[in-house]
Formats: C-alpha cells, structure tokens, sequence
C-alpha cells in the first residue's frame, strides 16, 4: 500500500503522503510482531523422552515454528524444569530457579541436584538442521537450590493444546 500512496495523484502534501506510508509500515510491523510473539510459543508436536533414552530420567521434546514457519525443536531432559507461567499465550516456561527436597523427604528428587557450582543443561533448542541454537541450564548452589540461564537463543515458553498431552 505504500507504494500507492506517493503514485496516485493526490492534493496531499509530500509530507501527509510521509506520515501515512509511515503509518502504514509501522501497524504492519507492530502487528507481524505480535503475531509472531504470540505464536512463537505454540507447539505443533509434543513427544516423550522414555527414561531409558534419556539418562533414566522422564523428559519432554516439543517442536515450535518461527514466523518463517522454521522448525525449532526444544528437548527438555527433565520434565520437572517444566512449570506452569503467568505469560499469556503460553501454558509451561523452563523454571527460573529450583529448589528441590532434602534426601530424606525424597531422595529420588534430592538425587536429581548436583554438587555446589556444577552447572547441567536442562533443556536445548535446536534448529531446522539439527544445530543447537541455546540452550537452558541450571547452576546448583548449596542445599539443592539451582538457579537457570539461558544462553544462545533456547525456546522458553510452551504453548501446549490438550490433545496433545
């Protein structure tokens, strides 16, 4: 539509034909990019991770699209770094921090920590042609407390319809 506007013969002065193209590029871009926020989360396939394929623990991979319509493939190696989120359009996010029990509570869950300043990758995204492109991992401090950090660009926000589940 742009175009248009500085082609047809018009009693507008340049600088109204300026604001208008300007306002016409600027609501197509605010809204590519809501669309895009909003949609970036939503997850097309939903797969498990059996704990004899992933180190003994139950784990998720779920595939996403870009804007593009590229695949990225998030694969979560503990399902328990899945909690639920306040982000609208989304339903689960990779946990901030962790906090888990002490062994005698439960020591299949404390078992799952590691040793003070040990750093493990929780989750990895993946793109199209299988590169990984970020991943979500998870420093452990003292007491079974681990706080999370993303590095490259990982997928953080799921949006999970229930016929998936």
């Amino acid at each position: 539509m742009t175009p248009f506007i500085f082609i047809v013969e018009s009693s507008l002065p340049f600088s109204a034909r300026i604001v208008l193209a300007a306002t016409a590029l600027s609501t197509s871009s605010i809204s590519t990019a809501l669309v895009g926020w909003s949609g970036a989360s939503y997850v097309v396939n939903l797969q498990r991770l059996p704990p004899a394929d992933n180190g003994g623990i139950e784990g998720i991979e779920m595939t996403t699209l870009t804007l593009t319509l590229k695949r990225l493939v998030t694969r979560v190696y503990d399902a328990d770094f899945l909690v639920e989120t306040k982000r609208p359009f989304a339903k689960w996010e990779l946990a901030q921090s962790v906090l888990l029990p002490p062994p005698k509570e439960d020591a299949l869950m404390a078992a799952k920590g590691g040793e003070p300043g040990e750093e493990e990758t929780i989750a990895e995204t993946f793109n199209s042609r299988g590169e990984i492109v970020g991943r979500w991992i998870v420093k452990w401090g003292s007491d079974g407390a681990g706080a999370c950090h993303g590095t490259g660009t990982v997928v953080r926000y799921f949006n999970v319809h229930e016929e998936l589940l």
